[in-house]
């Protein structure tokens, strides 16, 4: 193995005591944070084959539900995110899902719809068609919003969740903060217009303790292999993002 993903190992060897003490209890939610599926050795794109194993596990191990399911029934278990709507959305998550019967929330970053560079709008049809894909928002442009007024916020959340509904014809009722940061006036442009926000990686949802719009996910990343994915699975790697804190880098980059 070379130098970078040892160090990722040592990360989460190093991480997971501080998770160990606190699983994911019956009523509480894992939101799993995925990006691509494909053939690039980036930390944040897994093999074909590894998402495979993944959903192979959590179809045969877990309880996987829909967003819309968790907020409205309540009850604990897993859900599958996704960010941005790369090609490899359509090409190799959707027919993935679909042979486990499993469901997803993609949050669409519009622009990769809109400029030609991810997943087409026909694409985002045909996904929500299977009944296992629900389509949320992740602004239009990925942007920051750490230091976001009011009237910014507005046009990258409001003016691009009109946008999915107009394209698509479903409810977008769910809203994923890029790079996991928001800044007050973008929290309460995503309270008045969504029915949950993302906003905090590598935290389990806690039932009677979490706030929908401030909901955390967890990163499933190249080097988690088998062993810690299921860690992550069972909300028990939650420490694995106070060591890249440490360190002052992501997971994304060089290490």
């Amino acid at each position: 193995m070379r130098a970078g993903p040892l160090a990722r190992k040592a990360v989460k060897v190093a991480a997971l005591p501080f998770g160990t003490g606190r699983p994911r209890g019956p009523g509480d939610v894992v939101i799993l944070l995925y990006h691509r599926v494909g053939e690039e050795e980036a930390e944040i794109e897994l093999s074909p084959e590894s998402f495979e194993r993944q959903l192979r596990h959590l179809a045969m191990r877990e309880r996987v539900r829909s967003l819309d399911d968790v907020l409205d029934q309540g009850g604990g278990g897993v859900v599958i995110s996704f960010d941005d709507g790369t090609p490899d959305f359509h090409e190799t998550v959707v027919p993935m899902l679909a042979r486990y019967r499993l469901p997803a929330v993609l949050y669409l970053a519009t622009r990769l719809a809109e400029s030609g560079a991810g997943i087409t709008w026909g694409q985002l049809r045909e996904a929500v068609a299977t009944g296992l894909v629900t389509v949320g928002s992740h602004t239009h442009s990925h942007a920051d919003l750490s230091r976001a007024e009011e009237q910014e916020a507005e046009r990258e959340m409001r003016s691009r969740k009109d946008m999915i509904e107009d394209r698509l014809g479903v409810p977008c009722r769910h809203f994923a903060y890029p790079w996991a940061v928001g800044s007050p006036a973008a929290e309460r442009v995503a309270r008045h217009h969504f029915a949950s926000a993302a906003l905090h990686a590598w935290r389990t949802n806690r039932a009677g303790r979490t706030d929908v719009h401030r909901l955390g996910r967890v990163p499933v990343l190249r080097a988690d292999g088998r062993f810690f994915f299921v860690q992550k699975a069972r909300g028990r790697l939650n420490g694995e993002g106070l060591a890249y804190r440490a360190l002052r880098r992501g997971p994304w980059e060089r290490v």
